[in-house]
């Protein structure tokens, strides 16, 4: 009997045992599973951040091109208004109208030159006028388009409702001290010129002239050679 009873106790401390055992292993799995739970969990938080950011900066720079490519083609800048760099009561008449303008070093209208050659065009049966382009066109890239004879920016403009002719000079001034005579001056004036066709679109003539004058100061030198340059121009360069 009383062996029994030892056997009962002892089958009774293994099960306890076993179960204690057991218990304990479960915990400690459901701990690793919760733990690896939130480890998994927070790896794809991580994760998924990350592909927001990704997509987020994506999204940004496509954007940016977009913007940038529709600023390239005008799609979104606002239209230029070409007719605000002519003089709009200045146009074309049945005669043939001839339009000058001269620009200096300094990338400002010679006035007084421009005035001259329209004259030297309308003493020669045409009508010559000065004062269609505007100053603000001048420094604007169309205004090099428009000396080269650039037929698009000729549309644009719609030179034709002003002028049969735009004649664009370039004209610079080189001065230095006389070698022949003391105390005098030489100024060397460089004429470049280009007749542009409102009607035909096109750069129809260009030409370069120069003249040398001398005098006692520099503005003398100057005058002279502005002179000099005025009549190689009328015999050489004023018909269309």
């Amino acid at each position: 009997m009383k062996n029994k009873l030892i056997f009962v106790i002892l089958v009774f401390v293994l099960l306890f045992g076993l179960i204690f055992i057991i218990s304990k292993n479960r915990n400690a799995r459901e701990k690793e599973r919760i733990e690896e739970k939130i480890l998994t969990d927070r790896a794809q938080f991580v994760q998924d951040s990350l592909q927001n950011i990704q997509a987020n900066d994506a999204k940004s720079r496509t954007s940016v091109l977009s913007e940038t490519g529709k600023n390239k083609s005008g799609g979104n800048s606002p239209t230029e208004d070409f007719g605000s760099y002519l003089n709009a009561s200045i146009t074309n008449t049945s005669s043939i109208d001839i339009a000058v303008t001269v620009v200096d070093e300094n990338g400002n209208i010679a006035s007084s030159i421009s005035s001259s050659i329209a004259n030297i065009y309308t003493q020669t049966g045409n009508n010559g006028k000065t004062g269609l382009i505007r100053s603000s066109f001048l420094h604007k890239s169309g205004f090099q388009e428009l000396f080269e004879g650039n037929s698009e920016i000729i549309g644009k403009l719609k030179l034709n409702k002003h002028a049969d002719y735009v004649a664009i000079g370039k004209i610079s001034y080189s001065i230095r001290p006389g070698t022949s005579v003391n105390a005098t001056f030489v100024c060397t004036v460089s004429l470049t010129m280009n007749i542009i066709s409102a009607n035909q679109k096109c750069l129809v003539k260009s030409f370069t002239c120069s003249a040398n004058g001398n005098g006692t100061t520099e503005d003398q030198a100057k005058k002279y050679a502005i002179d000099k340059l005025l009549n190689k121009y009328i015999s050489e360069y004023s018909s269309i």
